[in-house]
């Protein structure tokens, strides 16, 4: 999701082609330890099926929430400020964005629960999974927004943020159904 975290790697790209990595290292400092916690203390009275199925239905409903804003902001231009600032906020960005703790909430705790179905391995995979997404998103980002000045170019940027929110926008759809399927089980 376009967002502060984004902004950031955007923002520190005009310097360095490194500034995706860097950011998303300063992420995942705040989300390695939200997910631990999640998935070893929060998650336990989440093993009820109804408790289960309302937070697939609430992840569900943010990810839509999320793609159709997606969809409906894609015309807005990413407003940078150029000051010469560590790239690592991405860590203290991460920690205010509201988005960022509700998806964990909702979506990222019902992800969470599927790996921990299959074990505590499956859980450690889906963390490993999940920062080099970050990682190869916000590198890619970075460099892309160094090299090509991509962003920069209104159509570019209104074509992707339409796709990955319609991409959300499927992923939710799959957590709702999800959702029914323990409730109906």
């Amino acid at each position: 999701m376009p967002g502060p975290v984004t902004a950031v790697v955007i923002a520190n790209a005009k310097r360095t082609p490194w500034a995706g990595f860097i950011v998303a290292a300063g992420h995942a400092v705040v989300e390695v330890p939200l997910v631990i916690f999640l998935a070893f203390y929060a998650a336990n009275f989440m093993e009820n099926p109804v408790v289960h199925a309302i937070v697939a239905f609430a992840g569900g409903a943010m990810l839509i929430f999320l793609g159709i804003d997606m969809i409906r902001t894609s015309n807005k231009e990413i407003q940078l400020e150029g000051k010469n600032r560590s790239a690592f906020i991405g860590g203290i960005v991460t920690s205010i964005n509201p988005y960022f703790i509700l998806w964990w909430a909702t979506t990222g705790l019902a992800l969470i629960l599927q790996a921990k179905t299959f074990g505590n391995w499956v859980l450690v995979f889906f963390v490993i999974a999940h920062l080099s997404v970050d990682f190869l998103w916000d590198g890619i980002l970075g460099w892309l927004a160094h090299r090509s000045g991509v962003f920069n170019h209104p159509r570019t940027r209104r074509i992707l943020y339409i796709a990955l929110g319609l991409c959300l926008i499927l992923v939710a759809s799959y957590f709702i159904v999800s959702g029914i399927r323990v409730i109906s089980a």
